[in-house]
């Protein structure tokens, strides 16, 4: 017998969306290169997301030898999309960087992401 965990899943978005908030993924590609300037533009393209941002606390930024610096947030996001380690997510108006992530992802089905975030 297998479990469905495609239901998990929808019930993991039906709660984010309930009691989290709108999270922003922002991702950058290459722009065109100005021979003027020298410079490359890079563009950006923004998605919404559904998550839940929680705080560290100070005993869990000060534990040396973790990823885990002050002004770090974890971000509980649905599994709608993938994530990508170049993504940049907007949070209450503060653009972070993805530090690491982790999918929960029980026999091959992603229910939900784990991310760390580092203000960008």
């Amino acid at each position: 017998m297998s479990y469905n965990y495609a239901k998990t899943a929808a019930s993991s978005l039906k709660l984010l969306s309930k009691f989290g908030q709108t999270v922003t993924r922002r991702t950058y590609t290459v722009g065109t290169y100005d021979t003027a300037t020298g410079l490359v533009t890079p563009v950006t393209a923004d998605s919404s997301r559904v998550g839940v941002a929680l705080p560290f606390n100070a005993g869990q930024t000060m534990l040396a030898g973790t990823l885990i610096q002050i002004g770090d947030i974890q971000v509980l996001l649905d599994a709608e999309a993938a994530v990508a380690l170049t993504d940049h997510y907007i949070v209450d108006g503060t653009e972070y960087t993805l530090a690491a992530f982790e999918p929960l992802s029980p026999a091959g089905t992603v229910v939900l992401n784990t991310l760390l975030l580092r203000a960008a």
